[in-house]
Formats: structure tokens, sequence, C-alpha cells
């Protein structure tokens, strides 16, 4: 049997190269607009293309593992003076900031159809009861072709963001040279992605296809022995369910498309743990 090859096109800003917004046909004053990716997914719908990624992260764009400059020295002590130098990045000419990739999907969602819209979202500083939420929304908007890359933040300034944990600064040698301590924290995160998969999954699964009665006779919008719980406890997540939403209904329960993938996008990722799931297009990628 053959296996089908899947062609997609992963979106960021200008581009992947640091330099593509000063290219002469980019438009970097678009960059904030939905109507520029919108024109994106459509051209790439048009050359037959099956689905587009939209990078997104916690923290801005930098080229190193650390935190941009600004953002360093509004940190700094004289303790950490060194450590700061060694991770921050002084780099002003690229591009920083970007739209939230779930909301930026769903708004494309209506304007092109027929292509995989695959927004990239952090694990480890989200909650997958939200997640699934999102992506369930993704769903049903564009009609049952949403996916779900999932991303990790091993980035100590981006954990700074929500304070609810430590994460020692890292940087290229640690994650390559096998440091105990990166590969302890990337086991850890891939861990939590991973568990954090498996709830979304059980929620999507939470409410039967025809949960939905719309009873007006008997005052019943839905049938309650036909909605779920999920009793999911883990070491990372304990999560009753079910989700707060149904699934579009023309979609057989949420995000129908394709089996998951298991395939790290970052050459420093170790290979995650095997994930017994199903549906929505997945893809793991680690953010140093």
């Amino acid at each position: 049997m053959t296996t089908p090859l899947y062609l997609g096109v992963a979106l960021d800003g200008a581009g992947w190269h640091p330099a593509a917004w000063r290219e002469p046909d980019a438009r970097p004053l678009d960059l904030f607009d939905v109507g520029y990716y919108t024109d994106l997914v459509r051209l790439a719908r048009s050359a037959d293309v099956d689905l587009v990624t939209i990078e997104d992260a916690v923290g801005l764009q930098t080229s190193g593992f650390g935190p941009a400059r600004e953002h360093a020295e509004n940190d700094r002590t004289e303790t950490d003076h060194a450590e700061k130098d060694r991770t921050a990045t002084d780099r002003t000419d690229e591009v920083r900031g970007r739209l939230d990739a779930v909301v930026l999907a769903n708004a494309i969602a209506p304007r092109v159809s027929g292509i995989g819209l695959v927004p990239t979202v952090t694990t480890t500083h989200t909650e997958p009861f939200h997640t699934a939420t999102a992506l369930q929304t993704l769903d049903y908007v564009s009609e049952g072709w949403a996916g779900w890359r999932v991303q990790v933040s091993g980035r100590a300034h981006e954990a700074q963001h929500f304070g609810r944990r430590t994460i020692a600064p890292f940087d290229a040698a640690a994650i390559t040279g096998g440091d105990p301590g990166a590969q302890a924290l990337l086991a850890e995160l891939f861990g939590e992605a991973r568990d954090a998969v498996e709830v979304a999954r059980r929620l999507w699964d939470s409410w039967q296809d025809d949960a939905i009665i719309r009873e007006v006779e008997t005052g019943r919008f839905i049938d309650r022995d036909k909605l779920h719980y999920i009793d999911f406890v883990g070491e990372y997540f304990s999560v009753k369910g079910p989700r707060s939403c149904h699934a579009h209904h023309r979609v057989s329960r949420s995000c129908s498309c394709s089996p998951i993938r298991k395939c790290p996008t970052s050459s420093r990722s170790p290979k995650p743990t095997s994930w017994r799931s199903h549906r929505t297009p997945t893809s793991t990628s680690t953010r140093f």
C-alpha cells in the first residue's frame, strides 16, 4: 500500500530568513494584517498545497536561546549580568511580534476553504482544556480542516511571562551536548505535551455526535446522557471534562482529519514518546 504524500507550507511573517521582510516583493507593512495571511493561504490552495502551518510562540522571536535585549535589560542584576549577556540578542533587523496563530487561523478559515489550517499552540504554559476548545472552534469554522502543531517551550524568559514554573537558561551547547539538566527538561516538556494532546483528544470525544437534539417541545437542547466525563488524571494535568462545545455538524467528532503525526521539526529536539491518538494532524517542536 502506497503511503500518501501531503504537501505543507510553513508560514511565519515575511518568511523564515531574517532578512525576508526586506526583499523587494515583501509586504512588511502587512505583517499584522489578516488579509496578508489570507492571500498566502489562498496562493497555497491554488497550488494544491494540502496544509499550511502558522508559526507562534509565547515570547518574541529571537535569534538566540534567550530574550531580546530589551527584555534582558529590564531584568538585569549583578548576579545574572553574564548570563543575560550570553543568552540575549541585540539584533533589531528581524521581524518582532506576530498575530495569535489560532485566532488568525479562525479568521482565515471562512475566506479560504479546502486547505488544512494548522496553528502552532504551545503546551508548556497553556491548559489543554482551553487549547482543545480553541481548536474545536477552528474545526467548526473551517468545516473540518483544522490541525495542531504542538510546540514546547524551554526558554527561561518565556516561563517568566506566566510565573508558574522556573526554567534554567540553556544554550545550544547544552542541548546538543547532552547536558543532563537540559535532557531532563526536554523529557518533562515532551511528557507534558503528550498528556496535553491526550487530554484534548479525550475532550473532543466527550460529546457523542448526536448529543445536540434541539427538542423545542420538551425544552431539551442536549441529551445529557451523550455527554461524558473524561476523568483524566496524569502527572501534569487533572481534567474532569466534558468539553464546552460540540463538533461541527458535518464533521464526525472533532478535527476529523488524517491521523496524528509525530515529527519533531527541530534538529535539537529528541524524538518524543509515542503518542497513541488520532484525528487532528499534529507535529511537535521544541523552542529554546
